[in-house]
């Protein structure tokens, strides 16, 4: 899941074989980046619909990106940002989803790629964009449906005996605050709060063991299904990847998260603490 700067460094000194991705702005990427990383923007992308059809949709805009950039299967993916946050997580989720099992995060980043004594030049490789808007539609593409979750899904969790769990900001979660885009503020019915930014700190992921007992602390158990929502999924692939580190396997995404929800007025909501 996480490599370290320094094991990176090592492990490229002895040969082995990596594809360093940039998921940072296109400007950042062209700047200054890790040696010879390729660069996909996952961050943009937000499902049209969360349902079978849009998840299958979602898959074939993954897979059209990483086409694109001409990975071999035989290499391993590493997903960087400036410090980890909410990019490179998604990266790497949207590989798993893909069926990429491989796939690791930087931990600590191009930063602490820095710190570590790596260099750093242009981006100038091959760039991709997760896009739903491409024309070419493969509609056979490999995609592991349990790491998503459905809206009407989550609507029936608490039934299934499944958890939500909510990793927006403490005022996203009460309904003081609403993004512009959204015409409904508050939360889904019975989602638990584990805020993304307690799962990190300096720009790495806290330990396990840490990571477990906050996880713990808000209610979250082990042994269920955890679907995990924030605005548009890029908090949620944080606190997955958080959670996949502190043992938790039952774990899913609600690409759509509060704001498709947020649009279905026909959908419940709870404001408050």
């Amino acid at each position: 899941m996480l490599i370290g700067a320094a094991e990176l460094l090592s492990r490229r000194q002895l040969g082995q074989e990596f594809a360093l991705i940039d998921v940072r702005e296109f400007s950042q990427w062209q700047a200054e980046t890790l040696p010879d990383a390729l660069h996909l923007n996952v961050y943009d992308y937000f499902i049209p619909d969360s349902t079978v059809a849009g998840i299958r949709g979602m898959a074939d805009a993954f897979h059209r990106a990483w086409q694109q950039l001409a990975i071999s299967d035989n290499v391993t993916p590493v997903f960087f940002e400036q410090q980890v946050g909410m990019r490179s997580p998604r990266g790497a989720w949207f590989a798993q989803f893909g069926g990429i099992e491989k796939a690791l995060i930087l931990d600590g980043g191009l930063d602490a790629w820095v710190e570590a004594g790596g260099k750093l030049q242009p981006g100038t490789g091959r760039s991709a964009v997760v896009s739903p808007d491409s024309p070419n539609a493969l509609n056979s593409s490999v995609f592991l449906k349990d790491l998503t979750a459905t809206r009407d899904e989550v609507l029936n969790a608490q039934a299934n005996g499944a958890q939500i769990l909510d990793a927006r900001r403490p005022t996203e979660f009460c309904g003081e605050f609403a993004h512009e885009c959204c015409h409904r503020a508050g939360r889904i019915p019975g989602a638990k709060l584990l805020f993304w930014e307690d799962v990190v700190q300096n720009g790495a992921f806290l330990s396990a063991e840490e990571i477990r007992q906050r996880a713990e602390a808000a209610g979250l158990s082990p042994d269920r299904r955890v679907i995990i929502y924030c605005h548009r999924g890029a908090r949620a692939a944080t606190v997955y990847t958080a959670l996949q580190l502190a043992g938790y396997r039952q774990l899913a995404v609600y690409v759509g998260s509060w704001h498709e929800w947020a649009e279905h007025r026909e959908l419940p909501m709870l404001t408050g603490g």
